[in-house]
């Protein structure tokens, strides 16, 4: 990918701000290229309605409202970091929802999303107070969104902490961010785990 074009989306998704998650994704982005242009929006600013299965009644309507604008941030950018502490082994609920409207989407007749969704880098940056393995659910939720969505897999950002600005003591953690946004140049080019070939929606 073209570094002078990439347009980071962070969309944070822990309840709390400024926590761990999102001082390490400050620190990533501190050392992004500066022709590298940045959006940041909290997922608990902007809630989304009950998110409602309606693919075999009815079409799912254009969005508006939060979600047009989480769709339009999402459509602009070249590189979508999602930005979380590990949650009882998963994503928090805010981000878990952003992502369920992907669903919507996918079907909403005219926006193409899938399509328009291809050759986006995904990202995380996770941080967790246990150890790493605790958080390979939620890597393999989103690699496995990546497949889906043909777009290539950044990698995972990983750091500890549990009380506030316990990530600033992590020091492999930081020193891991200063480099952690480099360029991927292929679908999957940084999976390490091996994922089953996806053929059906999340939801079918």
């Amino acid at each position: 990918m073209d570094t002078t074009a990439r347009r980071f989306l962070f969309l944070l998704s822990s309840t709390r701000r400024m926590g761990n998650s999102e001082q390490l994704a400050y620190c990533a982005a501190h050392h992004l290229p500066p022709n590298a242009t940045q959006q940041w929006l909290h997922l608990q600013d902007y809630p989304l309605p009950y998110f409602v299965d309606m693919r075999h009644h009815t079409p799912y309507p254009l969005p508006t409202g939060n979600a047009l604008v989480l769709l339009e941030a999402t459509l602009a950018a070249t590189d979508l970091v999602l930005v979380a502490p590990l949650y009882w082994y998963s994503l928090p609920v805010h981000a878990k929802h952003y992502l369920d409207y992907w669903s919507a989407w996918l079907r909403t007749p005219g926006l193409e999303f899938r399509e328009q969704m291809q050759g986006k880098t995904l990202w995380s940056i996770v941080v967790s107070s246990g150890d790493q393995t605790e958080v390979q659910p939620l890597e393999a939720t989103l690699i496995l969104t990546a497949n889906y969505m043909k777009m290539p897999w950044g990698g995972m950002l990983y750091g500890t902490g549990s009380r506030p600005n316990d990530i600033q003591d992590d020091a492999p953690a930081l020193e891991r961010a200063k480099a952690f946004f480099k360029p991927v140049t292929k679908l999957g080019d940084t999976i390490q785990m091996p994922m089953p070939e996806i053929k059906k929606s999340p939801q079918d």
